[in-house]
């Protein structure tokens, strides 16, 4: 019923729901006056055509009987076929009852099955029944029949239908159309009237019917609510007119009900539209600052309990765009007898502006007075009249005298008196500047006659030795009202640093020598322990091969004996001729097999140690050699669950330095192996490569291990830095990599880490290496870097850090 109700609703025309209540019962009253024609026309026509056929079948049973009855079967059948031309019948039947033979029209399917009516005769003899005539007929014609009387009859009803819905929207219109659309078009330029501030105009509609009465009520009402509507306009522009020049929006609060209103001005104040706020207490409690909600909150229920009339609070409320704007609220209560506020009424007023300003110079004393205190120049200021007005603990800690009278601004002479009594000007026996006026307009008082006097306008510098061994600088700056600011700087330490310079350089580079020299016996050793761990490669992989080429050998040779002495003794058959030569076949196969299995390993253990021995370059194919140098880690990497695999297109011709790549590869897979894997797990690494079109190939080489926290990421390619120092790391693992990428090979290393998430190596080598990578030794692995004395990858002209685009830490 409510889905009815809705849906009633959204008919958009007082017409529509006429013909919806109309046309239904209409249609449903013609529809049975059809229907209870039609079935009266049905019994008819079907009354018309029982006794057509009773009467015809009457008629054909007379003649059978009025003749004598010897059921020939030519003259039986003609009749049947002259009563079978009769319309609507559709098998005719004479049977004889004595005989039990039976005529019938039109032969098969007589009678039929179903579906058509039949009137049965006896044909009788002297009043004994000798056979019977049956005559099948259907009732087509009938339906026929009212089929078209059915089509006439709603024809009919439809334009009885159509005329009544006509007449009936006509009369509708006249009478409730006419009105309503004048209404309904009076009521829509009101609205438009009343934004143009326009009177409105009535409707010009006379009648003494109910919708008469309507529309002069309606009139009435709206000439009223003009001259309300005129009044309020005034008074919302008066108030308008003082909120805008105040930059102010007005609230009010009615306790009794717990309404809430504000001013459009409000929203605006926040940057939003005039309906994007709901107007309750909860919509301004939720654009409170969070650290100042429960304050303001609870500040707002005070003004309920006590006596006061007036309020005043700031407090910051959150903009549309995310920011905070600075809002001033100012209130006034209304209180009932007893005292209790009944409606609180106030304004608010953006004071951001002048909160920042306030802010920012309580900031800005904040920061001086904080920079002051700890800089590491003394800042003293004395003004026109001699006093100091400004000082910091710096200061009364080079001048050597208590913070504490500073802070009462003395007079400078008095400074002064203070430190010649306790002998801090050695030398110099007094302070040049109480001697000096500065801003003009005094002159000076006397003093000792080798130190300047009169006016000074310009910064004046002098330095002097403190009877405890400091260099204290001092600086004294004119101030353009009078006064000076001085700054007082402890320069002892770069005085005396002159001297350690040299010392230090000295040492630096005696450090330096020793630090290459332990670095290169710590590269050759990385160098050894890669051949060793190829050589131990080969002794494992070549023992299966051979191995199982003895073990064939022998069973080979075990089978011939036994073929032997069957022979000897007579007793060879030919099946056991067949079964050896089958197994000499084997055996050949697998002994050749495997020594050439064997061969082809000696040849690339051969390959990969010559070229980690050396750095001649010659012409190899990538993928080729990349699975010889694993081959070669072979031993290593089953020792461990870890699994290595080699994700790369054939027929990559490289022109490069072979055994740089191997010393770069086995050192991938070592760090990998030592670092990334905690014990007793199993992971995989990868060697995935592709070809650049610029000439280049990339090499990633990843594993799924445990990551480089981000704090060691950008340390990794340096000398000497290994988080396994304590378990035999030497650290020079990937330092020897980055030598090699970037030098050897001419090309670049990056690295990627996410902690848990494994690591990613990237090289960038050109296919075709530079004529100058063919001699990598005698290169100089590294220079040292300023000021650390810590050697810094080769590669790098200048001290800087790793530039992030060129080896992406991770």
């Amino acid at each position: 019923m409510t889905r009815i109700a809705e849906a009633w609703r959204r008919v958009p025309t007082v017409s529509a729901k006429v013909l919806l209540i109309l046309m239904p019962g209409t249609m449903v009253m013609a529809a049975l006056v059809l229907a209870v024609a039609l079935h009266g026309r049905q019994r008819d026509l079907e009354a018309a055509l029982r006794e057509k056929m009773a009467a015809i079948a009457d008629v054909n049973a007379a003649t059978l009987s009025s003749t004598s009855w010897t059921f020939d079967l030519r003259s039986v059948g003609t009749l049947v076929q002259a009563i079978g031309g009769i319309r609507d019948v559709v098998c005719v039947e004479v049977s004889d009852e004595r005989s039990g033979d039976r005529v019938s029209w039109p032969g098969a399917g007589c009678p039929p099955d179903a579906g058509a009516a039949v009137e049965r005769r006896p044909i009788r003899i002297h009043d004994l029944q000798v056979g019977t005539v049956a005559l099948y007929y259907s009732r087509d014609a009938v339906d026929e029949h009212l089929r078209r009387d059915a089509a006439a009859g709603t024809l009919l009803l439809l334009l009885m239908l159509a005329g009544t819905a006509a007449a009936a929207l006509a009369a509708l219109r006249l009478a409730v159309g006419r009105p309503l659309h004048r209404l309904i078009a009076s009521i829509r330029e009101a609205e438009r009237d009343s934004a143009d501030e326009r009177p409105h105009r009535p409707v010009d509609w006379r009648a003494a019917d109910e919708l008469g009465r309507v529309i002069e009520a309606h009139n009435a009402m709206a000439a009223r609510l003009w001259q309300e509507e005129t009044a309020l306009r005034k008074s919302e522009e008066r108030l308008a007119l003082a909120i805008t020049a105040t930059r102010s929006s007005v609230w009010d609060y009615n306790l009794g009900n717990g309404q809430y209103w504000w001013s459009k001005e409000f929203p605006a104040l926040l940057g939003y539209g005039p309906d994007e706020l709901a107007m309750t207490a909860e919509t301004w409690a939720s654009l409170l600052h969070p650290e100042e909600r429960e304050r303001v909150i609870a500040a707002s229920r005070r003004r309920l309990r006590d006596q006061a009339r007036d309020y005043a609070a700031v407090y910051r409320m959150r903009r549309r765009d995310g920011r905070w704007a600075w809002i001033e609220d100012r209130a006034t209560a209304r209180r009932g007898a007893d005292g209790r506020a009944l409606r609180l009424t106030g304004t608010m007023s953006d004071v951001t502006e002048r909160v920042r300003a306030e802010l920012d110079l309580a900031r800005e004393r904040n920061i001086l007075q904080v920079t002051l205190d700890n800089t590491d120049q003394g800042i003293l200021k004395v003004d026109g009249d001699g006093r100091v007005v400004m000082a910091n603990r710096r200061a009364a800690e080079l001048l050597n005298i208590p913070q504490e009278l500073l802070v009462g601004n003395p007079l400078f002479a008095e400074v002064v008196a203070l430190q010649q009594r306790r002998g801090e000007f050695g030398e110099f026996g007094d302070d040049p500047d109480l001697f000096l006026s500065y801003g003009g307009g005094q002159e000076g008082t006397g003093g000792p006659p080798d130190e300047p006097s009169g006016a000074i306008d310009q910064p004046f510098t002098f330095k002097r030795r403190r009877p405890d061994g400091r260099i204290v600088e001092v600086r004294t700056n004119p101030l353009p009202e009078g006064g000076f600011v001085r700054t007082l700087t402890d320069v002892t330490v770069e005085a005396r640093s002159a001297e350690e310079i040299f010392t230090a350089m000295q040492e630096l580079e005696r450090a330096y020598a020793e630090l290459k020299e332990t670095q290169a016996s710590l590269v050759q050793a990385e160098k050894m322990a890669s051949l060793a761990l190829l050589v131990a490669g080969v002794a494992h992989e070549i023992n299966t091969p051979i191995g199982i080429a003895f073990g064939c050998a022998t069973h080979l040779s075990g089978r011939t004996g036994v073929l032997s002495d069957a022979f000897e003794h007579g007793t060879m058959k030919r099946s056991d001729l067949a079964a050896y030569v089958a197994t000499a076949g084997d055996s050949a196969r697998l002994i050749e097999q495997n020594l050439t299995r064997a061969a082809e390993l000696i040849q690339s253990f051969k390959r990969v140690a010559v070229d980690q021995t050396s750095q001649e370059r010659r012409c190899f194919e990538l993928l080729a050699y990349l699975e010889e140098v694993v081959t070669s880690l072979g031993p290593t990497l089953r020792k461990s669950r870890h699994r290595i695999a080699i994700a790369c297109s054939p027929g990559i011709m490289m022109d490069s330095l072979p055994g740089a790549l191997s010393q770069v590869v086995t050192n991938l897979v070592m760090n990998s192996l030592t670092h990334a894997f905690p014990s007793g797990s199993s992971g995989h690494m990868v060697i995935d490569v592709d070809e650049m079109p610029d000439g280049d190939v990339e090499i990633r080489f990843a594993d799924d291990g445990i990551g480089i926290p981000p704090e060691n990421l950008p340390k990794v390619f340096e000398p000497f830095f290994t988080t396994r120092r304590g378990s035999g790391g030497s650290g020079l693992g990937l330092h020897i990599v980055f030598n090699l990428v970037t030098q050897s090979l001419g090309g670049r290393i990056s690295v990627d880490s996410v902690p848990g998430d494994g690591t990613t190596f990237t090289l960038r080598v050109p296919k075709t290496a530079t004529p100058n990578a063919a001699a990598p030794d005698t290169a100089k692995p590294d220079t040292a870097t300023p000021h650390t004395g810590v050697p810094r990858p080769p590669g790098r002209p200048d001290d800087r850090p790793p530039d992030p685009l060129e080896t992406e830490p991770a």
